[in-house]
């Protein structure tokens, strides 16, 4: 095989340096924060309570009232209640399929304190009070 050899042009360029470009410097515009100063609330109504008003509690407290007047009704008194979570369980519970996963607020609300009542009610007393499964008329009372 023959070799190849490159071969190099020898053809004249004339190479003229163009003039130096000048040197921009360009500076940005410092551009400072503004500063934001954090505004204290007060908890107002004038008592220094504001922690005490604040909207889930109230919610909690509508759902307790509304709970209070349930529980009068003459129509909620005939229904049964579940063994084991008496009375207040068993209101907690249907509120808490009519809340519809807590898109419903007054039934959310009205589920909590259902179930706050029920709690307590077992532990102050160790028992929640319903009505007895079996149909006798016995006052039923599930304890642990």
């Amino acid at each position: 095989m023959a070799k190849h050899h490159k071969h190099k042009s020898r053809a004249l360029s004339l190479y003229r340096p163009s003039s130096p470009k000048p040197i921009v410097i360009r500076t940005t515009k410092v551009v400072k924060a503004k500063h934001r100063r954090h505004h204290r609330h007060h908890g107002g109504h004038g008592f220094g309570l504001g922690g005490l008003f604040n909207k889930t509690r109230m919610g909690t407290v509508a759902g307790a009232l509304a709970f209070g007047f349930l529980e009068k009704q003459a129509m909620f008194q005939s229904l049964p209640s579940l063994p084991m979570v008496g009375k207040s369980g068993t209101i907690g519970l249907a509120a808490y399929l009519l809340s519809n996963g807590g898109r419903n607020k007054l039934a959310d609300d009205i589920c909590t304190a259902a179930l706050v009542i029920a709690a307590h009610e077992l532990g102050s007393t160790g028992t929640i009070v319903g009505e007895d499964p079996y149909g006798n008329g016995i006052g039923y009372v599930a304890g642990y």
